[in-house]
């Protein structure tokens, strides 16, 4: 599957803390991938070079942001059958969400689930078990907002457990 991803470029000492937070609370997928905002969800019927392609075309509009995550989330994600620990955007939320939607013009538009209200953020733990999830103390997280910039769109593919990166595509215009 194809996903495209914003990687915020955090300030070393939040993304040092996001880490070490991920890894001790979702620990497979802080291996498999940095933090970061999931803007398309894995196409299933998009061939990649059209997806590559329009992604370019999206990023050649965008300027780089800056991003604030600063309230915090329990969800249950019914397609994984687990419980989520979001970080939910504020300053910045806006443009994610107008890349999600641009992302999926054209021949994603498919794709899209309109049922499920996009809400940009970064899940920092993940666990079948609720209640594990509630107990987590976000302090450690250096508290809220937690600050970065996105810069540009990155495409990966995850195949048999591994991702492997396709492109990254820095946003075009000035800011």
């Amino acid at each position: 599957m194809i996903y495209v991803l914003a990687y915020p470029q955090l300030k070393p000492s939040f993304a040092k803390r996001i880490r070490q937070f991920r890894t001790e609370n979702e620990p497979a997928r802080a291996k498999l991938v940095p933090p970061h905002v999931t803007l398309v969800f894995g196409p299933m019927n998009t061939r990649p070079h059209e997806l590559l392609e329009h992604c370019e075309a999206v990023a050649s509009r965008s300027s780089q942001f800056e991003v604030s995550f600063v309230s915090r989330e329990i969800t249950h994600d019914p397609f994984e059958k687990t419980h989520k620990l979001l970080l939910f955007s504020s300053t910045g939320s806006s443009q994610l969400a107008a890349l999600h939607d641009q992302l999926y013009e054209g021949v994603q538009r498919a794709e899209r689930k309109d049922d499920i209200p996009y809400r940009p953020h970064m899940t920092v733990a993940t666990n079948p078990d609720r209640t594990i999830i509630e107990r987590l103390e976000t302090s450690s997280l250096g508290g809220f907002p937690l600050l970065g910039t996105i810069r540009a769109l990155e495409v990966v593919k995850l195949e048999n457990g591994r991702l492997h990166h396709l492109r990254t595509t820095p946003f075009g215009k000035s800011g």
